[in-house]
């Protein structure tokens, strides 16, 4: 089983990349990377952004909307 932290940490610090790329082929490359770490923490069996009834989730790692909109 992967570790949930590890995953959870390194999409962050993937988004924080593209968000500082100075290109944008490598701001693609680290929203690539993040967009992978989002979809491994999905499938992980301690589910952290399960949908709510409502649609939202316990977790959203934009909660101003801003660089990428709802998780």
């Amino acid at each position: 089983m992967e570790d949930l932290n590890y995953l959870l940490k390194r999409e962050q610090e993937e988004l924080l990349r593209a968000r500082i790329a100075h290109n944008p082929a490598a701001r693609r490359a680290h929203q690539r990377l993040a967009q992978g770490y989002a979809a491994r923490i999905r499938r992980h069996p301690h589910p952290y952004r399960s949908r709510r009834a409502d649609g939202s989730t316990p977790f959203n790692p934009f909660p101003f909307n801003v660089e990428g909109g709802a998780a």
